[in-house]
């Protein structure tokens, strides 16, 4: 198990031309290596959404962000191989220094899998979801296997596992709480 999220955004104003503020996204080894931080308009479509289109993303945390206004934006936060999961919405910048924890706002859900048999994936979904592979299932995050952190946003989850011999999908939890900057590990 991992340290919880520690990512942070900092919005400085900015010297450069062209851009009155610049967005660092800071390394942190509490999140899931290879994650993407996307700046889209508030109420506009979210990665992976038809319509998508960022006002400023990055695929390399570390890396610094021209950003020509204060705002409003939705803040998505995706994994490396996961779903994109809003973590603040509305976010205005201030004049001056801004910092934006992420950790504030997203939790992991962590599953242990050791009494569990072999899974496809692993599913977090809202507690009343009908679960993968029935009409209506909407996933929040996937992973294709046990101990891998699922990044949420803060709630309560339910905990789905596709098992790998291709029988129906399974309920491990229901009604779990997600903290934001905790971890969650099923099963307690």
């Amino acid at each position: 198990m991992r340290p919880l999220l520690a990512l942070t955004i900092l919005a400085i104003a900015s010297h450069a031309e062209g851009a009155d503020f610049t967005i660092a996204v800071p390394p942190s080894p509490a999140l899931p290596k290879g994650g993407e931080v996307a700046l889209v308009a508030p109420g506009q479509p979210g990665p992976t959404n038809k319509g998508y289109q960022p006002i400023l993303k990055s695929k390399e945390v570390g890396q610094a962000l021209d950003l020509a206004d204060a705002g409003p934006f939705d803040i998505y936060y995706t994994p490396k191989g996961g779903l994109p999961v809003l973590a603040v919405a509305k976010w205005k910048v201030a004049k001056g220094a801004n910092e934006l924890k992420l950790g504030s706002h997203l939790g992991t859900v962590y599953v242990r899998g050791d009494e569990l048999p072999r899974t496809a994936a692993v599913c977090v979904t809202a507690t009343d979801d009908p679960g993968p592979g029935e009409k209506g299932h909407v996933a929040i995050q996937t992973v294709g296997d046990y101990k891998e952190d699922l990044v949420v946003p803060d709630g309560f989850y339910a905990v789905w596992i596709v098992p790998a011999n291709g029988a129906k999908a399974r309920k491990v939890a229901d009604k779990i709480r997600v903290l934001a900057g905790r971890q969650t590990v099923v099963p307690e």
